[in-house]
């Protein structure tokens, strides 16, 4: 028998992680200097190199700081050089009563843990799971709550939520929601030139054969879910699409556009996908009566649902502050009500499901009505809370 009530995993660098961790503190002890620790991490991106010994100096100037515990060397992959960096090992914590082992991995690692039986629970965003996961899909999700739904059998690794993890957006002065969307980016367009963008991108990307630079991890899942466009692997699309001198595009994650509008780069009308923090379980252990440990700290951790009021605030807050962000630099800009959802998505599998619903296999008919139902409501009161925002209401 484990020692742990639950084992967890989570990004060991990055925004995720460093939200999580400010979450983390306000629910559990045992978390030594949670700000230091986001620091060190942090700093560890400027202390990175590919000779081991010159990265493992900031190690060791840490070993006296009360947060040495926690950090360890890794290879961040996710730079061509592939350098080492200091970056969040593990942790201990107690969470109102529950003995919970944190341990930190790569992103998309996290739920491969999970499906491993490695981790009971784990912090995952819809872009890393789908990268590791699709191919357990009967068709494509475009937004979390397709997920569990559209699995081709019962699954292992499902969706339990929204971690609804937040951070401090200087454009419009409040916590935002670290929601995301994967859009097409392109360069901006000089002044005094007359052609115009296309309206639908999408159809003339598929007729034109433009290539599409998309993050090397992702290629498999765009192009199994837009298999016309003409689909190319690169380490770097802002990279790519910059020197690129024949209208080529890139598919991007995109939450703030700072970088885009940095680097002279346009959004294209809707993301092709949705994405946030998730809180991704185990399912077998969590249906076993004897694993309480992992029923209980979801309970704690609270999961919020697609369709939830907290979460239509947080999806207004994140679409008023890209807009606002980047103005004129998103070509034209989809309403707020058609990037959140629509009844296509319903038919396609976004529904109003439960983690507490057991062994059921998947079927048109499983809460359809539900899930229309749903999607009306939702995007009536998705509107007002705009309204709301706008005028300075909420």
């Amino acid at each position: 028998m484990s020692i742990y009530d639950a084992v967890m995993a989570i990004p060991r660098s990055g925004r995720t992680f460093e939200n999580f961790i400010d979450t983390l503190s306000t629910k559990a002890s045992g978390l030594a200097a949670p700000d230091a620790l986001i620091k060190a991490v942090k700093a560890g991106k400027k202390r990175k190199h590919q000779d081991y010994a010159i990265a493992s100096q900031y190690l060791a100037e840490l070993k006296d700081s009360p947060v040495a515990n926690h950090l360890g060397l890794f290879i961040d992959r996710k730079r061509e050089e592939r350098p080492y960096r200091v970056g969040f090992l593990g942790a201990d914590v107690n969470v109102q009563g529950l003995n919970v082992r944190v341990e930190g991995d790569e992103p998309h690692n996290c739920s491969s843990l999970v499906g491993l039986g490695e981790a009971d629970i784990a912090v995952a965003g819809l872009d890393e799971l789908l990268a590791v996961t699709h191919n357990s899909l009967n068709a494509s999700a475009t937004k979390w709550g397709m997920y569990n739904y559209n699995l081709k059998k019962e699954q292992k690794v499902r969706v339990a939520g929204s971690a609804m993890l937040t951070r401090f957006n200087d454009v419009i002065g409040r916590p935002v929601q670290d929601m995301v969307g994967f859009f097409l980016i392109a360069k901006q367009k000089p002044d005094g030139i007359n052609s115009s963008y296309p309206k639908d991108y999408l159809q003339h990307l598929e007729h034109h054969k433009n290539k599409v630079f998309v993050k090397g991890r992702y290629a498999e899942k765009v192009h199994k879910t837009y298999p016309k466009l003409n689909i190319e692997p690169v380490h770097d699309v802002e990279d790519a699409v910059n020197d690129s001198n024949t209208g080529d595009v890139g598919l991007e994650i995109v939450q703030t556009g700072s970088t885009l509008r940095r680097k002279n780069l346009v959004l294209l009308g809707a993301p092709l996908f949705l994405s946030e923090s998730l809180y991704v379980v185990d399912y077998y252990k969590y249906n076993k009566k004897s694993d309480e440990g992992l029923i209980q700290l979801l309970d704690m951790l609270n999961p919020v649902g697609y369709f939830e009021t907290q979460r239509l605030e947080q999806f207004a807050f994140w679409y008023h502050a890209l807009q606002e962000n980047l103005g004129d630099n998103w070509i034209n800009k989809p309403a707020i009500t058609d990037i959140f959802c629509s009844q296509q998505d319903a038919i396609r599998g976004l529904r109003p499901y439960s983690l507490k619903t057991r062994y059921w296999t998947p079927s048109d008919s499983y809460k359809r009505d539900d899930a229309f139902q749903f999607v009306e409501s939702s995007l009536n009161q998705l509107q007002e809370i705009y309204t709301d925002v706008l005028n300075g209401r909420l």
